[in-house]
């Protein structure tokens, strides 16, 4: 069994030695097919200029318009987290359910 495997490793370091490097690839001059060229994703080149730091607009929010909404978000979460802590007590006492015929809170 380890001689197979030897043979194998040798079988295989052989066959792969002819491979080079990407330089094989280079040689070959792919023209842009026409498919390609009115393809709808954009290219590179289609990417606009980088607006100035501090200029904002519908594309490009502005990060504190960000800020905001998160510090709000974490507002409501903690109202919401203080008034679930409220809502975990049972609504009616165990006497007001007795009264009523039912069983005694879990």
């Amino acid at each position: 069994m380890q001689r197979l495997s030897w043979v194998f490793t040798a079988v295989t370091a052989i066959a792969l030695s002819g491979c080079g490097t990407a330089g094989l690839f280079s040689s070959y001059d792919l023209p842009e097919g026409e498919g390609v060229a009115e393809a709808p994703w954009p290219r590179l080149i289609d990417v606009p200029e980088a607006t100035p730091p501090g200029t904002y607009s519908e594309d490009i929010p502005d990060p504190a318009i960000g800020i905001a909404a998160e510090s709000s978000l974490r507002s409501a979460a903690a109202d919401g987290a203080r008034r679930a802590a409220q809502l975990t007590s049972p609504v009616l006492s165990d006497r007001q359910r007795a009264r009523m015929g039912l069983p005694p809170a879990p």
